[in-house]
């Protein structure tokens, strides 16, 4: 497509920020950062979910907790801090009311200093259920409530209820060796490190042994002298960690462990019980992540018990979703994968292998909300439709619903946004809590069939007080000939007869969308505080990024950073095409994968941009860690010239215009070793960069922080192309 049609095919599709009245007050940086999750983020109705024995919600605030139902119009309070204070006796303290869980109607849960409290509303008293060790981290409560798994150093405890017994699980932890932890760096799908049976009376875990894997310091200067912590961290091409599967019999006390095959470095992923607690189902990912098997394990033997199913691809395939039986089956599960090139469901029997794939399309499924009780009709969240002339539909997030006999599939919300439902335990109803670029928060009770039954809150903007600019989504054309989602932000003083600088804003890199139709189009609040500095603030989802299909995103296999900046360059090209833009005033900067993006940009694309700041960033792909990068550019001894090609530090006197270059001195997702060998390459061919560093912090700065760096990317751009 010609650049003089270019024009044609962006459009806005939608307005965020109403002009409002006088006397707005100036949205400062420090509020934009600092602010951004409490008094300028919509209000939203904490804690909401369902009661687990009735039809009915619960919701709270800071001190007091109501429930609701369907037919009825008010809220009734059940508990306020104080009474539940009060009854806490001697373990008092609490200055909000904590995150609740529901018992049934008439109990609550909450965790208070390292133990599980139970409250009865009537009267408010609490007592306690069950506790755990000083010190204990990644607790994980069983499905029946009386037992809690948890870590403490880097071995597995249960904390028991009644008797409060504290049950050692494992003995070996410590020198390389972790046990109830996440593993594989927390790629594919893996959050957590322990499983409990739906009967709670075993318990799955990772066991990991990475003694074999190199160790980096990280350097810790709030001590004197300073001291530094060795991590373990495999590099792409290095020996990577190996990981096993345990499971513990809390009746027996006996611990056994699964007879996996296959490669000791194979990744173990999407760990599922069976609905009768008696089989483990393991999802096992060569190394290459080109071949998964799902396997059926006997928990009392740790044997295999059959091969369910294999999936194939010459690119890469990345599991994130373990199987889900249906409702009242032991035999029929729902299986994810994009083999048709979308995010889709299908329907497996154990036996028979695969029934159907019950969703299908040009669209994706996000996730799976539920079933009703009978398991004949799942509940989903998907986004539009993606079409080849239109993308925007990945913009969307809405419920939907599919009949499991028939396959008929109907959509449940028809408001434009990104929508989030959660199923009452009977089927009927689902709360949807939802926004867009035009509606801040609104929160919906609906029936099963969509149909908005009331609305339980609907949030004014809390920008409203504020001076903010427009926001535009934009439709451009891309590499390859598909067209890009994008984000325009204008200041509130915009005058099309003037002249702009522009920020670019860029991650573009996998399992990553930046541009959403939600509230503030994805956008982060400091971005429409930069706007009123007098900047166009842009973004645009180039080919890598997450969303769309799967030949979208997996084009970037092998070449990292290729045709995203030749799609970050489209967008460059669209920009100055635009009647108000200053073409010779842009800037771009990034974090992590932003980081590295904005490095390449300043390297590759010489004098396109002022000044790049890059955060966090990737310099060199063969530093990073094997699960991410083997995934993506498979090894470097199988391919060279996609590493070589994708190595900066060897591209540094090709910079034209300024670069910043910021990092964590503690971060242990891409380690400061990347920069360094960067600003080391820089000394050596005599190219002059900025740098800084954050003590103290990791791969991101936070807290009051996060205002100086703020306020230090803010400042480098503006002295380069002063708005």
């Amino acid at each position: 497509m010609n650049r003089s049609n270019c024009l044609a095919c962006a459009f806005t599709l939608l307005l965020v920020i109403p002009n409002y009245a006088q006397q707005q007050s100036t949205l400062t940086l420090a509020d934009a950062v600092t602010k951004a999750y409490s008094t300028y983020a919509p209000s939203r109705m904490r804690g909401l979910q369902w009661l687990p024995d009735a039809a009915q919600y619960a919701h709270q605030n800071d001190s007091v907790l109501f429930i609701n139902g369907a037919g009825k119009s008010m809220d009734r309070p059940v508990l306020t801090l104080g009474k539940l204070n009060k009854g806490l006796g001697k373990d008092a303290g609490l200055d909000r009311l904590p995150d609740i869980l529901w018992e049934n109607s008439r109990t609550i849960l909450f965790w208070h200093a390292d133990k599980l409290f139970e409250c009865e509303l009537n009267s408010g008293n609490s007592r306690v259920r069950l506790g755990m060790l000083d010190g204990s981290e990644n607790k994980d409560l069983d499905p029946t409530r009386t037992r809690v798994a948890y870590t403490l150093d880097d071995d597995l405890y249960i904390g028991l209820a009644g008797n409060g017994q504290q049950v050692r699980v494992t003995q070996d932890g410590g020198q390389g060796i972790v046990n109830g932890k996440s593993v594989h760096r927390e790629e594919y799908g893996i959050q957590k490190g322990t499983f409990w049976s739906p009967n709670g009376e075993r318990l799955a875990f990772y066991r990991m042994d990475e003694s074999m894997v190199t160790t980096y310091d990280l350097e810790d200067i709030s001590t004197k002298p300073s001291t530094f912590e060795a991590i373990r961290y495999p590099m792409a091409g290095q020996t990577s960690h190996e990981v096993s599967i345990g499971v513990h019999d809390l009746n027996t006390g006996r611990t056994i462990f699964l007879q996996t095959t296959g490669a000791r470095d194979d990744y173990l992923t999407n760990i599922a019980w069976g609905p009768n607690s008696d089989k483990l189902y393991v999802v096992h990912l060569d190394r290459a992540t080109e071949n998964l098997r799902l396997v059926e394990y006997d928990v009392r033997s740790g044997r295999a018990q059959r091969e369910v199913l294999k999936e194939h691809s010459d690119v890469y395939l990345e599991p994130e979703h373990p199987v889900t039986f249906l409702n009242g089956s032991s035999d029929r599960f729902l299986w994810w994968s994009d083999r048709d090139g979308h995010d889709h469901v299908y329907l497996f029997d154990l036996d028979e292998g695969l029934v159907k794939q019950l969703t299908q399309g040009e669209w994706n499924v996000k996730r799976v909300i539920g079933q009703d009780p009978k398991g004949r009709t799942l509940f989903l969240e998907g986004s539009g439709e993606i079409l080849r002339g239109d993308p925007s539909g990945a913009l969307q997030t809405h419920l939907y619903t599919v009949d499991l006999k028939s396959g008929n599939l109907a959509r449940l919300t028809t408001a434009q946004g990104s929508h989030s439902g959660e199923l009452s335990p009977d089927g009927s109803m689902l709360l949807d809590q939802w926004s867009s670029i035009s509606v801040p928060h609104r929160t919906e009770l609906l029936d099963a069939g969509g149909s908005v039954m009331k609305v339980l809150l609907d949030s004014e903007d809390p920008l409203r007080a504020v001076l903010t600019g427009s926001m535009e989504f934009l439709t451009i054309p891309g590499e390859e000939g598909d067209l890009l989602n994008a984000r325009l932000i204008k200041p509130s003083h915009f005058d099309p007869a003037q002249k702009y600088p522009v920020l670019i804003y860029v991650y573009n890199g996998p399992h990553v969308q930046l541009v959403r139709d939600q509230y503030l189009g994805g956008a982060s609040l400091w971005m429409m505080h930069a706007a009123e500095r007098g900047y166009l603030v842009f973004t645009v989802d180039g080919h890598g990024s997450s969303g769309r299909s799967r030949d979208f995103e997996q084009t970037i296999h092998r070449r990292l950073g290729e045709v995203e900046i030749k799609d970050q360059l489209h967008g460059v090209a669209y920009l100055r095409e635009l009647p108000y833009v200053d073409g010779e005033r842009m800037a771009v900067h990034g974090w992590s994968y932003g980081g590295y993006m904005t490095t390449s940009l300043m390297l590759k694309a010489p004098g396109t941009f002022r000044i790049g700041v890059a955060g966090g960033p990737v310099m060199d792909w063969s530093m990073y860690e094997v699960m991410y990068t083997e995934r993506y550019m498979d090894t470097p001894e199988e391919n060279p010239d996609g590493y070589s090609s994708t190595r900066l530090p060897d591209k540094c006197a090709a910079l034209q215009g300024e670069l910043l270059v910021i990092h964590g001195l503690q971060d242990n997702v891409v380690l400061p070793e990347h920069s360094y060998s960067f600003l080391k390459s820089c000394v050596d061919q005599g190219v002059q960069v900025g740098f800084f560093v954050y003590p103290g912090h990791a791969h991101n700065v936070r807290g009051k922080d996060r205002v100086h760096l703020m306020t230090k990317v803010l400042s480098a751009i503006d002295n380069a192309i002063q708005p």
